[in-house]
């Protein structure tokens, strides 16, 4: 690398010398031409300037040759040009070959490129900054239904019409990507996954997602078949636990034995619940009229419903109580956020010791809405964190059946905050309890708290 970097450098140094000596040769040339006819006519002035005015005359037309020659399409030789403008010819030379390697380097490194997008399963569309169709690969080709020739550069919103596509695009939030049926084929769903590009438009993924879709449908309906199926006998099992209970119609020494089978059927009546909570969360769109809630009622809901788990949990010495609290309603589902804040306060009150006190906020991040629900139990190590919404997913130290909990509420609690564009923070300090944060956009809330009309 060194040798090759001196041997430039010195044929640089020729070659700049060499240029010099030309410059210097051709006004010598000059002077002596001014010299001798100014000797043989006597008349110096009129000699220098005749040969300076011709020098500048030759010149001009020099440079006009390589003035023609820089207006020609790229790619044409150059003439050589002699004389004062050689150094320059020159260099262009070198440059405009340098050009053509880089071009035709960065044309195979396309092509290459082109081949390769072309063999992926996912279809590949280039968005100009307009939505207009630049280039597309051959999956998307089969997946869209792109002519070559028709297609080129006409606006994607005539490919794919649909208001959705159209909401997605001008809330510009790409984080997720959106499903909607095939253009071509009704019984296709196709997953759109946009990309900006700085300056340069988008990137359009598209996948055919419609046997995933199938293989998801299938599974959320054999699990709130199986669900509905066993809720029935369930019911009936745990009725009659309750009646021989209440009625005394065994032995003391059977009692136990029926207590445990009742709490056991109320448990796995419990897990029915939710898998079917789940399982209609997944499979059914949200309220498309969703309504105005106010915060105040939904800390009360989950208020009642903690003083209820602990009656039944037996944490009498457990404290639920209210932090501040800023005054918003949030537009959504009723049903469903009482849900999310009660599965909150109740996962609290499982899991921490009697003692512990549970504290319901909401405040205001940005133009954010917070639901807050903070315990000071026992923490939970950080490793767990990132897991703890998976479904039946458990911390190594909450496997006992005393806490009563299905391993779903967290579960349920993300798929509520989902169909409400929200999302679940989860933050813990091992010794110093754990916060659980309903975030929800502004779109969803309402800093002037209106009148909430509840079925």
């Amino acid at each position: 690398m060194f040798a090759v970097s001196t041997t430039s450098n010195v044929s640089k140094k020729r070659t700049m010398y060499g240029h010099f000596g030309t410059t210097l040769i051709q006004t010598g040339l000059l002077v002596a031409g001014i010299i001798m006819f100014g000797e043989i006519t006597g008349r110096w002035l009129e000699s220098a300037f005749v040969f300076v005015t011709g020098a500048l005359i030759f010149s001009v037309w020099r440079r006009n040759q390589l003035y023609r020659w820089l207006e020609k399409r790229p790619g044409e030789p150059i003439t050589q040009i002699p004389g004062m403008w050689l150094d320059m010819t020159r260099r262009i030379q070198l440059r405009e070959a340098e050009l053509l390697r880089e071009r035709d380097q960065v044309q195979g490194l396309l092509a290459n490129l082109h081949q390769s997008l072309g063999s992926l399963d996912a279809g590949l569309v280039h968005l100009s900054p307009n939505w207009k169709i630049d280039w597309w690969n051959e999956p998307a080709t089969e997946l869209l239904g792109l002519r070559v020739g028709f297609d080129k550069d006409a606006s994607f919103f005539n490919l794919v019409r649909t208001p959705e596509l159209t909401r997605y695009v001008e809330e510009e939030n790409f984080e997720l990507p959106i499903t909607l049926p095939s253009p071509i084929q009704a019984n296709k769903q196709l997953e759109y996954t946009v990309c900006a590009i700085h300056d340069t438009g988008f990137l359009l993924v598209v996948r055919d997602v419609t046997r995933f879709k199938r293989l998801e449908r299938m599974r959320s309906d054999f699990i709130a078949n199986v669900s509905h199926e066993l809720k029935t006998p369930l019911t009936v099992i745990k009725g009659y636990m309750e009646t021989i209970l209440d009625n005394r119609l065994v032995t003391d020494s059977g009692q136990r034995a029926v207590e445990q089978a009742s709490k056991q059927a109320q448990r796995m009546h419990s897990l029915l619940q939710d898998l079917l909570t789940l399982s209609q969360l997944e499979t059914t769109p949200p309220d498309p009229k969703p309504i105005q809630i106010d915060v105040s009622d939904l800390l009360i809901d989950a208020e009642r419903h903690g003083e209820e788990v602990k009656t039944v949990l037996d944490r009498s010495g457990t404290v639920i109580r209210r932090g501040p609290v800023t005054p918003i309603s949030i537009l959504g589902d009723w049903s469903e956020l009482s849900s999310a804040l009660t599965n909150l306060v109740a996962n609290a009150i499982r899991y921490s010791p009697d003692g512990s006190v549970i504290e319901l906020s909401v405040k205001t991040r940005g133009d954010q809405a917070v639901l807050v629900v903070k315990d000071n139990g026992p923490g939970i190590p950080a490793e767990h964190l990132p897991r703890l919404t998976e479904r039946f997913y458990r911390v190594d130290n909450s496997h006992s059946p005393a806490t009563g909990g299905t391993g779903l509420g967290l579960a349920i609690v993300k798929h509520i905050l989902y169909r409400h564009e929200g999302e679940l923070e989860i933050q813990s300090v091992m010794g110093e309890g754990a916060e659980f944060r309903c975030v929800l956009p502004a779109t969803r809330i309402n800093l002037e708290i209106q009148e909430r009309t509840r079925a």
